[in-house]
């Protein structure tokens, strides 16, 4: 039809996104396969019992996938990492919100925070014995520790970041109480950096949970650390590869949830 226009194709070229995400894959999957590589020269040379074979421990574990070994053992971790992670980061993000919002709440909770920062998480293992036992909520503690202090320190920099224009426009807007300019400004306006805490403490709750599970607790942390104890290294790595895959799993479900809830933006 004459006086029809084309539609302008030249910025969306076919299969582009296709192209695109398939160049990803590729690199991700050469970058896992020079990784097994270079771990199979270098068990080559090795004795198998200080670095097996990558045949081994796939062995491992598909034997414990086969067993239902490996899902219980990735129950019992989660038993303790979850309410751990999911506990730590609440209060974490709760009190940052309110240090970085209040100045009176910076002067009090904010200098004890400073105090109580810079103490290990393993140091309150301790505690965690006397005052929760050698159980789930004891590991979910140490966890919990860990959580709290990364979601404190992204939530209080993300309200102190806030735009004081927006905050303006919702005084404007007859948001002038405290709690309303929280719940319709300042939270929205910090999500991106509320979400990086919780990514970030989702990655380190995973390092930390081997560690807390050094208390007795059963868990993956503990089946690692007790075939370390009969250099079962085939195992040992296996549960490592575990642990990797799982904090891959998580991060993946995280950042799903925060393209879904700042799609808005």
């Amino acid at each position: 039809m004459a006086g029809s226009v084309a539609p302008e194709t030249g910025d969306y070229p076919a299969g582009g996104f296709d192209l695109e995400r398939g160049r990803s894959l590729g690199i991700q999957v050469g970058a896992l396969a020079l990784f097994v590589a270079i771990w199979w020269a270098g068990a080559l040379v090795t004795p198998q019992n200080l670095l097996p074979r990558p045949p081994a421990v796939l062995e491992v574990l598909l034997a414990d996938v086969a067993s239902g070994q490996l899902f219980e053992l990735v129950w019992q971790s989660l038993r303790h990492y979850v309410p751990g992670l999911l506990i730590g980061s609440a209060l974490g993000m709760a009190t940052g919100v309110l240090v970085g919002w209040s100045d009176t709440a910076d002067l009090s909770v904010g200098t004890v925070a400073g105090v109580l920062r810079p103490v290990p998480p393993l140091a309150w293992i301790p505690f965690a014995i006397i005052w929760f036992g050698l159980n789930d909520r004891g590991a979910a503690f140490i966890i919990a520790i860990v959580a709290f202090w990364i979601n404190y320190y992204n939530a209080e920099s993300g309200v102190r970041n806030v735009d004081s224009q927006l905050l303006e426009v919702g005084r404007s807007l007859r948001t002038r109480s405290d709690l309303g300019l929280i719940r319709r400004v300042v939270i929205p306006s910090a999500t991106p950096e509320l979400f990086t805490g919780f990514r970030t403490a989702a990655g380190q709750a995973w390092m930390v949970m081997v560690a807390a599970e050094l208390l007795g607790v059963p868990g993956i942390g503990k089946h690692l650390w007790d075939a370390a104890n009969f250099l079962q290294m085939q195992v040992v790595i296996a549960y490592m590869l575990v642990i990797g895959v799982l904090f891959l799993l998580s991060d993946r479900l995280i950042k799903l949830v925060e393209s879904r809830m700042l799609a808005w933006r």
